[in-house]
This record gives structure tokens, sequence and C-alpha cells, in this order.
């Protein structure tokens, strides 16, 4: 019971840092004109590059740490904050920190900063760094990531139903809800890291 309890804590967060209902205006503008079978193809390659991103820093989070030589106090303030800056860029009318961007859209910025963005992969590198070696919260954060991933391509793909049915006005207030998760996440993040570094004075 308590690891289905930590799992879904765990979809919950990577779900709002995500956020997928704040970037469907710009995955509508982006897909404006193409065909459905073109959609379709972006989707499946978007989807395919951000399981493999979350996979890649669920897995190897611990070796990044190790290798910048970053504290978990220091990922906690860090990650709070960066966290803070994006809930209340999505309180704005326009995401600066989901723009657009040229080349192959599928990837960027689609994919990324659109879907899997800076604030996912510190959620990330947070959520295994909290129980390190421990392989059932591997495992959890990492199920959790893949669900939270696909979720929220599934969103993309059903963004013109949602769009027609919820009205463009429904989805924004629906995914500034989601910033407010996050700037809660953030300030959680920003005040455990605080303690921790209280902790090690301490005991120094």
């Amino acid at each position: 019971m308590e690891s289905l309890i930590t799992f879904v804590m765990y979809f919950v967060q990577l779900l709002a840092i995500m956020n997928p209902f704040a970037a469907i205006p710009t995955f509508i503008s982006l897909t404006q004109g193409l065909n459905p079978n073109d959609v379709r193809s972006i989707l499946r390659r978007a989807t395919v590059t951000g399981l493999f991103i979350v996979i890649t820093f669920t897995l190897l989070g611990k070796h990044i740490l190790e290798v910048f030589n970053i504290s978990i106090a220091s990922l906690r303030v860090g990650g709070g904050v960066i966290l803070m800056v994006i809930a209340v860029d999505m309180l704005g009318e326009e995401v600066r920190t989901k723009r657009m961007y040229s080349g192959d859209i599928a990837v960027v910025p689609i994919t990324t900063p659109l879907i899997i963005g800076p604030g996912t992969i510190t959620t990330i590198l947070l959520l295994t760094a909290t129980r390190p070696g421990d392989p059932l919260n591997l495992a959890l954060v990492l199920a959790a990531g893949i669900l939270a991933s696909i979720v929220s391509f599934m969103v993309l793909g059903l963004s013109n139903l949602l769009v027609k049915y919820l009205k463009t006005s429904t989805v924004r207030a629906f995914g500034r809800f989601m910033a407010l998760i996050i700037a809660g996440v953030a300030v959680e993040m920003i005040a455990s890291g605080v303690r921790m570094y209280y902790e090690e004075m301490f005991k120094g």
C-alpha cells in the first residue's frame, strides 16, 4: 500500500511538471495544417524520445550527481528554485520556458522543452536521490515517469478534441492549476534542502 501511495505521489508530481495541458495551444499551432498521419508520426517520435530521456535520467541520475559532485541538499534547493520559476512562468499568458524552436518539431520543442524540460529532469533526479540505492524507489520513479510521459503525449494527441469540448479557456485554467501544484512542490523542495543544510552544519 505504501508503494502504491508513493507511486501515485511521484506520478502526480511528474505529470504536473510536464503539464501537457499548458502545451496544447503551442502543439496545435505547431501541427496546424498537417495531415493526421504526419501528426501521429510526430507524436510517436516525440513519445519515444521522451521515454528515452526519462529512462536515461532515472537510471543514471545517481551517477550524474556524483560526476558533478552535487549534494542532495543543493539539488533540492536549486531544483526548487527552477520549479518555482517555471510555476510562475506558467501563470502568465505565454510560457517563456516553452517557446517554439525550428527543426524537427517532434524532438524540439514538442519533446523538450515542451514536455520534458529542465523541471522534469530535476524532479526525476530528486526523486531518485531521495532513497539512493533503493531498487524499489528507482522502479517507482521509472514507472511513474514512463506513465506520466505516455499520458502527457496522449493528451497532446487528443488536443483538438479537448479544445473543442472543453474550450481553450478551460484547458488553460487546468494548466494553471497544475502550476499551483508545481509551486507547492517547489516550496517543499527548497524547505527540505535548507533543513538538510542546517542538519549537516550542526552535525559538523
